[in-house]
């Protein structure tokens, strides 16, 4: 018997009023005002804590007294009576099931074919929309023209090259105390051949 008490006490007043469904604060009110003890031997008896409560005015009585368990009555069994009997319940309405959707075509490769092919001209379509814009906004020119403006630009800059000798040569043998036609031909021959020597060089337009 002593072993059967102690099993039933509860060591922590947080566990009793976990059991008891109240909160841990008006618990710890109820046994500062001394309503509610622990045993002599230490620990709360749950059951005593729930009767202590109820019997007592505290706050917290009806909180445990709603949480205390109550018996439940065996309801009677009803005695049977000569009543007619009760009318069949009409029949309820059938239920029928929506049909199910038609399962979608699986495409096939040729499907596939036709929508890639279609998203390709579909890009193609806007990159010459890009480019018409472009070309409005003067960002882009033809490549045949921006090869002749190349060209001739070129061809301006190397007839600049070459008549730089004979514009120069005569300031520059006075400085240098030498013929001017000597320096003249020597610079004239050099550039030649460093403008032969690039000859090879050629502008691609991608």
């Amino acid at each position: 018997m002593i072993a059967a008490a102690s099993d039933a006490l509860v060591p922590s007043q947080r566990e009793v009023a976990r059991r008891l469904g109240i909160s841990h604060t008006a618990l710890q009110k109820a046994a500062q005002a001394g309503r509610i003890a622990q045993e002599p031997g230490g620990g709360w008896d749950v059951e005593k804590v729930r009767a202590r409560l109820a019997a007592s005015s505290d706050p917290a009585r009806k909180t445990a007294a709603m949480v205390a368990p109550v018996p439940v009555q065996p309801s009677p069994s009803p005695s049977p009576s000569p009543s007619p009997s009760p009318s069949p319940p009409p029949p309820r309405p059938a239920i029928v099931a929506p049909p199910m959707p038609e399962p979608l075509p699986t495409p096939s490769a040729g499907g596939s074919s036709f929508h890639n092919a279609r998203t390709a001209n579909e890009m193609l379509k806007a990159q010459e929309r890009k480019l018409r814009l472009d070309e409005r906004r003067g960002q882009l020119v033809e490549k045949a023209r921006a090869l002749m403006l190349v060209h001739r630009l070129a061809k301006e800059e190397r007839d600049a090259i070459l008549a730089w000798p004979a514009r120069i040569a005569a300031e520059l043998a006075a400085e240098l105390g030498v013929d001017a036609h000597r320096l003249q031909t020597l610079m004239d021959a050099r550039l030649r051949q460093h403008l032969a020597e690039r000859n090879d060089v050629r502008v691609a337009v991608a």
